[in-house]
């Protein structure tokens, strides 16, 4: 969904399948010649979305010299390998094709690897620091875990609460992961587990599961960005007690708290 100020900017389909961003409100452009800034929110449901929010930064381009995108998640911010015919750097390739719209900031929470990210021009990395005290609080957990030195090296930083990591070996000729070791105690504790993204979900099945058998009396998740693509249940299956993740301007809590 694309909005800017607030109001959802809707496309006309054409019979020849494209199409086109026009016929903005009256009382938004007034507003957008009157303060000569606004900002754009782009929150990604798929990339043909691209090619609106280009016809509409178009748009606006005369009315508007500050423009501002607010995209909270990074597409293509996990194909981040150089390009071979096994890997993707995707997200090179649409960085390229960002910076063509010349945004006067381009902000994103929690971009997976800011680093690369940092290819697109003018990138503001907001840090989701303030979602994750808030699941703490929430939570009553007194300890993090990072399932991985990626987490480890993003979130310690934050200094929220003592922390541990996981240690993962992976078959590098199937690509599964076959053992977790929690590298630190977690026993008696209550423990959440904060990464970026959550896809399918494996890693931090595995992750609760190794915490658990360590001691953990109760395993929590907190994901910046959930995709949840095999569905809360097998991370629920997996021992995980409630599940939390950005969703607008705020956490939101999937899982009820236990009665």
């Amino acid at each position: 969904m694309i909005s800017i100020n607030g109001v959802e900017i809707k496309r006309t389909l054409f019979p020849d399948k494209t199409s086109q961003v026009w016929q903005l409100p009256n009382d938004l452009l007034e507003s957008l010649y009157k303060e000569g800034m606004c900002t754009i929110k782009w929150e990604f449901e798929n990339e043909a979305e691209f090619l609106h929010l280009a016809q509409l930064k178009t748009l606006i381009d005369t009315r508007c010299p500050y423009i501002t995108l607010d995209m909270p998640y990074l597409p293509y911010a996990r194909q981040d390998k150089w390009v071979s015919n096994e890997t993707t750097f995707a997200l090179n390739t649409f960085a390229k094709l960002l910076n063509t719209l010349s945004f006067t900031e381009v902000h994103v929470l929690d971009a997976h690897n800011n680093l690369r990210a940092n290819a697109i021009d003018n990138l503001v990395d907001d840090s989701p620091k303030k979602y994750i005290e808030e699941t703490l609080k929430e939570t009553g957990a007194g300890l993090l875990l990072f399932p991985d030195a990626g987490a480890k090296v993003r979130y310690e930083a934050y200094d929220l609460a003592p922390s541990v990591h996981a240690n993962k070996k992976r078959n590098q000729t199937t690509g599964f992961i076959e053992e977790v070791k929690i590298e630190g105690g977690v026993k008696g504790r209550k423990v959440l587990i904060v990464d970026d993204i959550c896809d399918g979900g494996k890693t931090f099945e595995l992750v609760a599961k190794a915490a658990l058998d360590a001691g953990a009396v109760q395993v929590y998740l907190y994901v910046t960005h959930g995709i949840f693509s095999k569905g809360l249940e097998v991370l629920k299956e997996a021992g995980i007690s409630r599940i939390f993740t950005h969703k607008g301007e705020r956490f939101l809590c999937l899982t009820k708290a236990a009665a």
